[in-house]
């Protein structure tokens, strides 16, 4: 791996130094100047006569005027160049101090950006030397994840390792192996659910039935086998209701009257107004041989003094033909009858006792 450990413009911190201002005339060479032109002025002042007294004033004349206008013009600019060069001098020495403090500020700037690109340097490298102990690392917490069963997380996991690390094939074959294990663990769940319909199916329990064939679309609506099973129980229940009619029409026709009313009643369920008209006459013929086999044998428990059993058949007259001439009658002797029948029945007991 190739490390830049050149800073880029936007991470540099050094600056490059400013120039120093360029002057004309330092301010050594003005204070020279100006001392120059004291001694000048000085040896012009001392050239000069003496104050003439008053008596030799007149005798000899004014002094000359060009001396005195020139010793005058040295000693003026004499000051000048003084004043001029100390001011030189405090702005030179500001500059010298402007100049040393963005020289020093410079070499901090440099000082930063080596920090800066050591510190980059520092990283790659940690990465470098701890990338196999990372992967490692990365590889664990992928398996704890799926034994954990948050396979988002693992698959977040399967991701970094491929991007972040480069191991892109390991990844595809971690990512391989958790879809394997997802369609799997559908597989056996989807079979569960299939059991379970097959359960309700055979207990001809159609609504539940129903419901679950729901619950499988929605838990797994990309499984073939979902879309088909509404089908499968509406094949199972057509079945299962040519099934009943066959059988109420061959016990219906063996006058087994039992069975024939049990079936009548479980076919009662699957047969709308119109399916059902075929089968009234043979229901009305089944309907009447039952209603008279129970008054037969309600007359005969009732002769024979066996009121326990009388009881249980004037019962079950009321029960299925409530609205009949016969369970009137019926009704008219139930106080009778239970209490005959409990007479009966603590009568057995004292019998069993002795």
């Amino acid at each position: 791996m190739t490390v830049n450990h050149t800073s880029s413009p936007s991470t540099s911190y050094a600056q490059p130094l400013p120039a120093p201002p360029r002057r004309a005339l330092s301010g050594w060479m003005v204070l020279a100047v100006g001392l120059i032109l004291s001694v000048v002025t000085g040896l012009l002042v001392g050239t000069l006569p003496p104050p003439p007294t008053p008596n030799a004033a007149i005798e000899a004349g004014s002094p000359p005027i060009t001396q005195l206008v020139v010793a005058f013009a040295c000693g003026f600019l004499s000051l000048a160049a003084l004043l001029v060069g100390s001011l030189r001098l405090a702005w030179g020495t500001k500059v010298s101090q402007l100049q040393e403090l963005a020289i020093a500020q410079h070499e901090m700037n440099i000082l930063l950006s080596s920090i800066h690109d050591r510190q980059l340097l520092s990283d790659t490298a940690r990465r470098v030397a701890n990338r196999q102990a990372e992967r490692q690392i990365l590889r664990q917490a992928i398996r704890d994840e799926r034994a954990n069963g948050d396979r988002d997380a693992a698959l977040t996991a399967i991701d970094h390792l491929g991007q972040v690390y480069g191991y892109r094939e390991e990844a595809e074959v971690l990512r391989d192996e958790i879809l394997q294990q997802d369609a799997d663990g559908a597989a056996g769940k989807i079979q569960q659910h299939l059991s379970r319909l097959d359960e309700l199916i055979a207990k001809f329990a159609w609504d539940q039935a129903y419901a679950e064939v729901g619950r499988i679309e929605r838990m797994f609506p990309n499984d073939p086998r979902a879309k088909e099973l509404e089908q499968r129980i509406r094949t199972s229940y057509d079945a299962r209701k040519r099934q009943l009619e066959r059988e109420f029409l061959t016990a219906a026709g063996r006058e087994d009257v039992e069975l024939a009313m049990s079936l009548m009643k479980q076919l009662d369920r699957y047969l709308s107004e119109a399916e059902a008209e075929p089968f009234r006459e043979t229901a009305r013929g089944v309907i009447g041989k039952k209603r008279d086999n129970l008054g037969v044998q309600f007359k005969l428990f009732v002769q024979d003094k066996e009121w326990t059993s009388a009881l249980e058949v004037g019962q079950q007259i009321i029960r299925e033909f409530p609205n009949t001439k016969m369970a009137q009658e019926v009704r008219d002797m139930l106080d009778v009858l239970r209490q005959r029948a409990a007479e009966q029945a603590a009568a057995t007991r004292q019998i069993n006792r002795g």
